[in-house]
């Protein structure tokens, strides 16, 4: 990839961040992947007090992981599910606070990135969705945590095994997304949420914002070496079964998927 798929504009303490893909609706691959988390590293270089992220364009905010740039088997090297938990571990680990400004569809890595933002925008009509059982994929624990945190297990599991989009309505009620601002005055609210955040105490915020992650740690239980071994094996077949590229061969066919589950 030649071009940049991540452009940063500077507002006083508030950086934005847009995704920058529009011919295929803001989609990231492993390039983007790496911009992603060098933007990260970067903000909690600079002292930034309040991130936004937000897709290019008024169409998408992100439609996850490019399709067409998934590999079909291991030996073509990492895996997208990989680099997808790389990049969304560097934006948890942003010091400030973070907004997802949903100016159109998240879905997949993109929705992914929403739910690890510590809050979310959005405007009417954009569409939320986790489509991996579509791909033939196992998603990452960290991932499905990311959820499991914003929406409750019968949610996740309502989202994760159908497949099925949820409309900006459905999100909010459920605790997907915290704030829904009609028309042309969602981007304006998502920016004037940063620089709110952003003209307080920053040691104050990021030091409320580190013990929240903490308490939220401390509420989990560590998987056992066996569970991790069983996690990464459940997540190794799928990979690199037949379904993961039929999925693959369906999505860029558009056509639906014929899974024989091998």
């Amino acid at each position: 990839m030649s071009a940049r798929r991540l452009s940063t504009e500077d507002r006083g303490a508030i950086r934005v961040l847009t995704l920058s893909n529009p011919d295929k609706r803001n989609a990231l691959d492993f390039a983007s992947l790496v911009e992603l988390e060098e933007a990260c590293a970067a903000a909690a270089r600079d002292g930034v007090r309040c991130l936004v992220f937000r897709g290019a364009g008024d169409k998408a905010f992100c439609s996850g992981f490019d399709i067409a740039a998934i590999p079909t088997g291991p030996q073509e090297g990492d895996r997208p599910d990989l680099a997808v938990e790389r990049a969304m571990e560097a934006v948890e680990a942003v010091p400030c606070p973070t907004i997802a400004f949903l100016n159109g569809g998240a879905f997949g890595a993109g929705a992914e990135l929403a739910a690890t933002c510590d809050l979310r925008v959005a405007r009417p009509g954009v569409q939320l969705g986790m489509p991996p059982a579509k791909l033939g994929v196992v998603y990452a624990p960290a991932g499905l945590r990311r959820f499991l945190h914003l929406v409750g297990p019968a949610r996740v599991r309502e989202l994760f095994f159908t497949g099925r989009p949820v409309e900006a309505e459905e999100a909010l009620a459920m605790g997907l997304i915290d704030r829904l601002v009609p028309g042309d005055g969602a981007a304006p609210a998502a920016l004037a949420l940063a620089e709110e955040i952003a003209r307080n105490a920053p040691l104050a915020v990021q030091g409320m914002k580190r013990t929240l992650r903490l308490l939220e740690a401390a509420a989990e239980r560590g998987f056992t070496d066996a569970e991790r071994t069983e996690i990464a094996e459940l997540r190794r077949r799928a990979f690199e079964s037949d379904d993961v590229r039929e999925g693959r061969a369906a999505f860029l066919e558009k056509r639906p998927p014929r899974f024989g589950g091998r």
